[in-house]
This record gives structure tokens, C-alpha cells and sequence, in this order.
């Protein structure tokens, strides 16, 4: 490690997630060895001259370990340091990321080169947003205009020029970054946005909404008054067809159902649906989307899957109590969520959207506000002012992305990277996360960034 690097002698201030040994230094480097892996009562890596070990409680500290001597031989060139560290098991079973290729498409490389890192900082489930008014992103057999129409758009971004986005994930793609992530001990969760976000759907089959109106896929960021129709039966056998298609290829146990930001104009003006809500004892827009959700949740659980929804799903009076809600608004949606009685992942915007500002500087490709690495290992993940009960239904967290601004692969680096280290620790310590061990390792995670070919922001860490 040349240059500034010299002074890293310390292997806590190498490796991500912080590891619980502390003054573990080395004093020489092997380039030959062999690797065994046993369950034990601690979690333990020891690096001789002729052997690396790795012990762990379970297959997922096992994991880990493979995930260190990984970063390890990354940053050493192929090499490994002689050395002996305990690390910390998971504070959280669910640690995950979410990467929106519907606002900016990206390419199975670009995803495979984040998600291994990723992998390596021992983040679980990559949660893979498919869908949005922007671009519907893979394909359903017998919805041609899906690739025709849905996974592009025209936008007016320069005089007298027509800058064209788009892109499609073959079934072999899909397949490609689930084999990819499971070789990394990363499950995917597909995303169809239920049901609003749907202007890039309905542009393709405009008699799934509730005009039957001629649309175009959505150039524009925001929130738009053309939603799916619940009283559609069309509707409802296509979306049997796509949640079945992406259950036969993604076989974790989780599916997205999206259901945030849906305006309710078009269903108060359209008499179908007003009739429909009379057939179904249903008195207010707000109980129509928990039927949305239920509904959704129902087709999913026929799959053998469980329905995850953003936490605007639990704004209806009721749900199916075995959808797990995904808390972005803030900290109230998980607050309203466990009280029902459901399971939560927390993702609130502040600190956890890496789509925000990394600092103040004008030329980042942020968007709506500011939050720094600290910031990101500061969010309390275990919401210790709820009671005891409540607190069990935490699942863990997730980092979202969300790329209005963000136009390909590097931009989306940058502004994730460093922060999902310090996320990392926040998921992987819990209580025990400490902001003086995490920034020690500034230097360390830009050189490992650089040596996997991450483009890491080079901002400071702290205000």
C-alpha cells in the first residue's frame, strides 16, 4: 500500500464492516495458502503463513469472513496480511440496497461492479426498483409493446435534439444478476409499482388505467394523476402474468408492490371505479388501495413469496398483515406498521437516500437535500424509543437510490460510495456503531474503491 497509505498498519482500519478486534496489526504478507471454513462460537479469521481460517456462528459470519479476506486481498494485491481478528454477527438480519435503473437505465456490468462491493461490505438483498413512470424495465410474454413502447422515452433535453432513454432487461439479464448475487450471499427482490408510478405501463395498454386515454411514458419527475385501475380485470390477469414471470426467475422469499405516491384524482372522477367501490363495500380511495395491496399481496403469497410495500400502504385502514412495510416518508410509517402488528424495514430519506447530497457543491448529482456519511451511520435503525414488542418487528434497513439525476453507473457511484460503508456499519453494529472507528477507515475504503474500479466521492465525511 504506497504512499499515504503506509500508515494503515492497523487491519480494523482496513476492513468494512468495523471489526471487533481492536490493535491488530501485521507484520508480514502471504501470497500462497489454502482456506478452510468451520461453524464455531465465535466469529474468527486467522491468517497464517501457510493458512486462512474462518470461523463463524453461522453460514452468514462464514459468509463475512470470505467477504473479509476478499477486501483483504484487494487492497494487498493478491496478498494477505498475517493476522488474527474477531468480528461482530449481524445487529440486523435484512441489510439491503435498492438501485432505480427505470429514471436512468443501467447495464448488467455496471450493476455487477456496485453489487460486488456491496457483497463484500456484507449488504444481503439488493432490492431491484423494475418499474416507474419512466420505463418498465423487463418482459412479459404476450406484451410485445412492453419492449416496443414502455422501456423508453424521448426527452427534449437539448435545442433542437431529442435525447432518447431506454432499455430492457432480458430474461437471461435477470437471470445473470441473480446468479451473480447469489454467488455473493445476496438475494434480489424484484419491484412492480402498484398502483401508481404507472405512466410507462399504461402508455403500452392504456385500457389498464382508468381513462382509457393515450398516454406517453413519462419524461417529466414527480408524481402524475395517471394510475392503474383496480376494476380492471385486464389489469389484474397482466399483473398475475408479471409477478409470476419474475417469480420463476428470482427465487428469494420477498416481493416489491410498490405502493407509494398514488394519487387518487382519476378514481374519484371515474364512474367504474366509483361503482366498484359500492360492489365492494369499499367506502374511500384510501381503502381501495389496501384493497390494491391486499389483492397484490394475495397473487404474491400464491407464489410463495411475501409482499413487501412502501409505507404509504399502511395509510389504509387495513392490510394483508403479512406484508412487510418499507418505512421512506420517515420513522411514522414503521411506528404505524408495528403497531399493526406488521414487520419493517427502515429506509428513511434522511440519511438513508444516497441520492442526496454528499455535500453542498453544486456539481454533485444530487438531488433534494443533504445528508453526510455521518449522517448515514447516525440513523437509528433500531428506533429504541419504541416499546420492546415493536422494536422485534425491525427487520433491518436499506440504502435507497433513486437516479432522476443520476445518468449512468459512475454517477451512481459516487454517490453511494463512501457512504454505504458507514451503513454498513450501522447495519452490521447496531448499539455498538461508533463514528470515531468508522472514519478511520477513510483512506482505506477509497483505496479499496480504486483497486475494485468504484468511483468513490472524494467529499469529507462530516459537516
Amino acid at each position: 500500500m504506497p504512499g499515504r497509505y503506509d500508515d494503515m498498519k492497523l487491519i480494523e482500519n482496513i476492513l468494512t464492516p468495523q471489526i471487533k478486534s481492536k490493535n491488530v496489526s501485521y507484520k508480514e504478507t502471504i501470497s500462497a495458502y489454502s482456506t478452510e471454513t468451520a461453524l464455531s462460537d465465535r466469529n474468527l479469521v486467522k491468517i497464517t503463513n501457510d493458512k486462512v481460517e474462518i470461523f463463524g456462528t453461522t453460514e452468514v459470519e462464514i459468509r463475512q469472513g470470505i467477504n473479509y479476506i476478499e477486501q483483504l486481498k484487494t487492497v494487498f494485491d493478491g496478498k494477505l496480511p498475517v493476522c488474527e481478528f474477531e468480528f461482530y454477527s449481524p445487529a440486523y438480519q435484512y441489510r439491503g440496497f435498492m438501485i432505480d435503473v427505470c429514471r436512468h437505465f443501467m447495464s448488467v456490468k455496471e450493476l455487477k461492479r456496485i453489487i460486488k462491493m456491496m457483497g463484500l461490505c456484507g449488504y444481503n438483498f439488493f432490492h431491484w426498483h423494475l418499474t416507474e413512470d419512466q420505463a418498465w424495465r423487463f418482459e412479459v410474454e404476450g406484451y410485445d409493446k412492453l419492449k416496443e413502447i414502455s422501456c423508453k422515452r424521448v426527452s427534449k433535453e437539448y435545442f433542437k435534439y431529442d435525447m432518447v432513454h431506454e432499455g430492457i432487461y432480458s430474461d437471461d439479464d435477470l437471470r445473470e444478476i441473480v446468479d451473480f448475487c447469489a454467488d455473493l450471499g445476496i438475494t434480489v427482490i424484484p419491484e412492480i409499482e402498484i398502483p401508481g408510478h404507472a405512466t410507462a405501463l399504461l402508455a403500452a395498454y392504456p385500457e389498464f388505467g382508468c381513462t382509457g386515454n393515450k398516454v406517453e411514458v413519462e419524461t417529466r419527475w414527480g408524481i402524475f394523476d395517471d394510475v392503474m385501475n383496480p376494476a380492471s380485470e385486464e389489469l389484474w390477469t397482466f399483473l398475475e402474468k408479471a409477478f409470476s414471470k419474475l417469480a420463476s426467475i428470482f427465487p428469494g422469499p420477498y416481493f416489491h408492490i410498490g405502493g407509494d405516491e398514488c394519487p387518487y384524482v382519476q378514481w374519484e372522477q371515474s364512474e367504474e371505479i366509483q361503482n366498484f367501490m359500492k360492489q365492494e363495500g369499499i367506502q374511500t380511495e384510501s381503502e381501495l388501495q389496501g384493497w390494491c395491496t391486499t389483492k397484490a399481496s394475495r397473487i404474491v403469497a400464491s407464489l410463495g413469496k411475501r409482499a413487501l410495500g412502501w409505507d404509504e400502504v399502511v395509510d389504509a385502514p387495513s392490510i394483508d398483515p403479512s406484508v412487510v412495510v418499507m418505512s421512506w416518508r420517515g420513522f411514522e410509517g414503521a411506528e404505524k406498521a408495528t403497531e399493526r402488528g406488521h414487520n419493517v424495514i427502515l429506509c428513511p430519506q434522511q440519511g438513508c437516500y444516497l441520492d442526496k447530497g454528499i455535500t453542498t457543491d453544486d456539481f454533485e448529482p444530487s438531488q433534494w437535500g443533504v445528508y453526510y456519511v455521518k449522517d448515514v451511520l447516525n440513523v437509528d435503525i433500531g428506533m429504541r424509543e419504541l416499546p420492546e414488542e415493536q422494536r422485534k418487528l425491525i427487520l433491518g434497513a436499506q440504502c435507497n437510490v433513486w437516479c432522476e439525476q443520476m445518468h449512468n453507473g459512475r454517477e451512481v457511484e459516487y454517490m453511494m460510495f463512501p457512504k454505504v460503508f458507514a451503513y454498513a456499519d450501522n447495519l452490521w453494529l447496531g448499539d455498538k456503531k461508533n463514528w470515531d472507528d468508522t472514519k478511520k477507515r477513510k483512506d482505506a475504503v477509497a483505496l479499496l474503491c480504486y483497486k475494485m474500479d468504484i468511483l468513490c466521492s472524494p467529499a469529507r465525511w462530516e459537516e
